[in-house]
Order: C-alpha cells, then structure tokens, then sequence
C-alpha cells in the first residue's frame, strides 16, 4: 500500500495548488454559442448606433431652433464599433502571425507606415489594407478621410464656431474644450499655467440628456483630478485581465515550440509579451516605416537585434519583400509547431468564458438601452 505522510502530502498540495481540485478548466462547445452571443454583440452594437444617431438628431434640432445649421461631424460620429460574423474579439496573434497566403501577399501591414506606401501602384494592396482596419473597426470616420473635404462648420468664422460650442454644451464648457476660439480661456493657476477641468454640459446637449435619460451623473475621478459625467447606462465590460489570463495558460506550453521554429530558421532572439510576438516593433526599429502600427512602451526589448542587411529607409520594395519572408516563417512555424492551432483554441475558450459571464449583465443592459431608445423616438415625433 502506499503511504504519504501529511507533511509530504502537504508540499504536494501546496505544489499543485488548488488544480487537485478544481482541474483544468472545462472546454466549451465553441458552436454551441457562437451564433447567440454573436447576436448579442451585434444588438449592442446597433443599439449604440441607433441611440448615437437619435440623440444626435434631438440636438441638432435644438441647435437649429437657434439658427446653427452647420455642426462639427466628429461630435455626432458613432464609435459604436462594428458588426462581426463572430463575436470574437481581435486575437494577440492576429497581429504577429498572419496564414501563409496572407503573409506571401501583404507582410504584418507594417509597410503601411511607409511614405510610399499609399502611392498608386500600391493601390489595390492598401484598399485591402483599410478594408482590414474598417472589419476591426479601426477606420477612420468618413469626414476624416482623405479627399472627403473639409467640413463646412470648419468654414466658419472662430466666433460663430465658438458661439456653436456655447449653444450646444454651455459657455464653461465652450471655454474648457475650445479655448482657442476666442472665449474667455481656461482659468489658471498662481503660476499662470491652465487649469484643466471637465464642466458638465449645459445648453442642448444637457437638454436632451434630461429628457431623455432624466439626469447626469457626476463621479469623482481622484486619478485625473475632476469630475466624470455619465448618462447612458454602462455596458458590461466583463474581466478582460481575467480573460487574456486564460488565454495565456492554455498558450504556455505552446509558445517554446513556436519559438524554438523560428530559431531553426534563423528567426531566434524573440520572446512573448502577455501573448504577443512584437513583429511591428522589430520592423520600425530596423527601419520600415515612421512608426510601429502596434506597440506597448512597458515591454522592454523582446524582439532581436536589428539585422545587418536591412534595405534603406526609403527602399518600399526592399522592405516589403523583407516584411513577407519574415512573416512567411512566423506562418508557416505557426502551422509546424502547433501554435497557432494551440492558439485558436484558447481564444475560443477565453472569449466563450468571458461573453458568457456578462451574458445575463448584457441582456438587461441592452433591454435599459431600448427603453431610451424608446424614449428618443417619443420626443423626435412629438
């Protein structure tokens, strides 16, 4: 029979942690709940649209009752994101490992912080770019864009746009947020430097807050120094730190195999970030492009040395054909070592985890949005 005493057993437990007990989290059936919580997301997401586009009209009619008929586009543009085939958030290794027919044909995209890399003969390659930024919901507003004109509030004298700001949010708030068209400034301190502060809205924008959601809240933000104001109900957010967190456990045991691919390929001297191969930082660094298109200023250097052969700065096709063969190898190490599929697991599982955990937070929220929405419709008919 074999025997443990307590002490050994003691140093076992204390090893294993609570896994004797709690085992390894349970894998859930991926198709099982795809199709639901991607409703949900996507229900979210118009209901944002639609009460961003609702209250913008409440406003703006109230502005035009006064005689302000040009109104500046970025604050009435919706940020509600965009709709998704699946619920799933942006994966960590979407930015570092494309498939192998994407990367033979358009790199990591770092090449887009290249000067070059907007000019006509690379059209059709950029367009496939910014259709991959407008899937992610990383576009640009359309008033922001290239060739889309300058909008006709921003034709306006300073003082009628000022006068504008005043009727829709109030004279402090004007005198906060635009105190470069002429009102009275920003207070300032016994040094004379600014004071920042964050007034609440009056005017119309308040107008339309209380009839529509009958107050404004306000919350001391003790890290910034002023108050937050809040008037929608809040969207359950969930434990993101909780969520990368399984992501990177089901990852682990994986990420030495991928890397010990690339080292066998003459790509050794990289290293994991929370789940991340920093491909963008290594390419800006080695001189591809003004900046890397993704970055984290605390990760140190995990990336290898600059190579001795890069092309020169201004050489676009030396680059890019530099950019594909590194991420041709980060894409085929990727199918070799089992990382990816690894990877495209635990992301399933972490996502599934997290939507389900606000699932019920989500629903009501959702059912407290319609009534406003509800509500907005109600004052745009009457």
């Amino acid at each position: 029979m074999l025997r443990i005493g307590i002490a050994a057993l003691s140093v076992l437990v204390l090893t294993a942690g609570c896994s004797w007990f709690e085992g390894e989290e349970e894998d859930l059936d991926f198709g099982a709940y795809e199709g639901r919580l991607t409703d949900m997301y996507n229900e979210g997401v118009r209901l944002i649209e639609e009460l961003d586009a609702a209250e913008a009209r409440i406003v703006q009619a109230c502005l035009e009752e006064q005689g302000f008929d040009a109104h500046p586009p970025e604050e009435f543009t919706s940020w509600a994101g965009a709709e998704r085939e699946s619920f799933l958030d942006e994966a960590p290794y979407a930015w570092f490992m494309p498939t192998a027919e994407e990367a033979a044909r358009r790199g990591f995209w770092q090449w887009t912080a290249m000067d070059a890399a907007e000019d006509p003969e690379h059209a059709d390659l950029y367009a496939e770019y910014e259709a991959h930024q407008e899937a992610a919901g990383r576009a640009a507003p359309e008033w922001t864009e290239e060739g889309a004109g300058t909008p006709e509030f921003y034709l306006l004298d300073a003082e009628d746009q000022y006068a504008w700001y005043v009727a829709y949010a109030g004279e402090t708030w004007a005198a906060e947020m635009h105190p470069d068209l002429g009102g009275p400034g920003r207070k300032t301190d016994a040094s004379g430097d600014e004071v920042y502060t964050n007034p609440p809205p009056e005017g119309c924008k308040r107008e339309m807050i209380e009839a529509v959601y009958g107050e404004l809240v306000g919350t001391e933000n003790e890290e910034e120094g002023f108050t937050d104001w809040t008037f929608r109900p809040e969207q359950p957010m969930g434990d993101w730190e909780d969520m990368t967190g399984r992501y990177a456990d089901r990852t682990a045991d994986a990420e030495g195999d991928l890397l010990d691919c690339l080292d066998d390929r003459g790509r050794g001297g990289w290293e994991f970030y929370n789940g991340n191969l920093l491909v963008h930082e290594y390419l800006a660094e080695s001189g591809e492009g003004t900046h890397s298109l993704y970055s984290y200023e605390d990760s140190g250097t995990v990336w290898p040395d600059a190579p001795d052969d890069a092309p020169d700065a201004d050489d676009f096709e030396g680059w890019m054909a530099f950019e594909r063969d590194l991420a041709v190898d980060f894409a085929e190490c990727g199918d070799e070592s089992g990382f990816r599929e690894t990877a495209e697991h635990a992301w399933e599982q972490a996502q599934l985890h997290f939507y389900l955990d606000i699932e019920d937070d989500t629903y009501a929220w959702q059912e407290e949005m319609r009534g406003h929405l509800a509500k907005t419709q109600e004052l745009i008919g009457g």
